[in-house]
């Protein structure tokens, strides 16, 4: 069934969901729908007129999954999207691109790119049926970041061998909220591992392999389901 997250400031649809639904999809008054706000969702009949609207039919079951943070390093050219959306489908609540000292690419236009990659993650949220669109912000240095605020800082260090996230999941709970951080193309530099070390992050390993940057976060958001 057709899943619509909704607009939190109007508690209606974005406007490019109301082009899907009349133009694309093609839905006539009384087609159901799965609709989301403020992350819970419902089933909902569509009443298409001059405008559409809807009408509620019933809540739809909530699991709770783990709040989980991404703090990305930024990528060159089309590979944050890649992130973007695949962090998003894979459980993901809130992305920090960040800049690292071995970071190639700059953030630009933060705001534009911002509104884009909104706009990729409301669609990978809908295509894999998550409750709500991944908060998206800029820093432009990790020591901004509030680390303080987690319970647990997860970096994933290709330098690590032996500790993997097998050996600290027993220190998350449902109602942790975790910090996965991935660097740039180039890596993390020793000033950085050495400030998440006395931050208190757990660096591991995810494994034998390495991963290109833009799908590194796969690998730790699978893992944590």
């Amino acid at each position: 069934m057709q899943r619509y997250i909704l607009d939190t400031k109007t508690k209606y649809f974005y406007k490019e969901d109301l082009f899907h639904i009349k133009n694309v999809m093609r839905m006539k008054s009384g087609d159901k729908v799965e609709l989301c706000l403020d992350n819970k969702c419902f089933l909902a009949s569509i009443n298409i007129g001059e405008t559409v609207s809807y009408e509620y039919i019933e809540d739809i079951a909530f699991e709770q999954t783990l709040n989980i943070t991404l703090v990305q390093g930024i990528l060159k050219g089309s590979k944050l999207d890649t992130t973007i959306k695949y962090s998003t489908i894979f459980g993901a609540k809130n992305i920090i691109l960040t800049e690292f000292e071995r970071s190639i690419a700059k953030l630009k236009n933060s705001d534009h790119k911002i509104d884009r990659f909104i706009q990729i993650a409301k669609e990978a949220a809908e295509l894999s049926h998550r409750e709500m669109i991944p908060h998206i912000s800029v820093s432009d240095n990790l020591k901004k970041i509030d680390f303080k605020s987690f319970d647990l800082v997860i970096l994933a260090d290709e330098e690590e061998k032996e500790l993997s996230i097998k050996d600290i999941k027993d220190k998350i709970s449902i109602e942790s909220s975790v910090c996965i951080i991935i660097g740039p193309e180039g890596g993390i530099s020793n000033n950085e591992r050495l400030y998440l070390k006395n931050i208190g992050a757990s660096l591991i390993t995810l494994g034998k392999y390495i991963y290109p940057a833009e799908i590194a976060a796969i690998s730790l958001l699978e893992q944590l389901k």
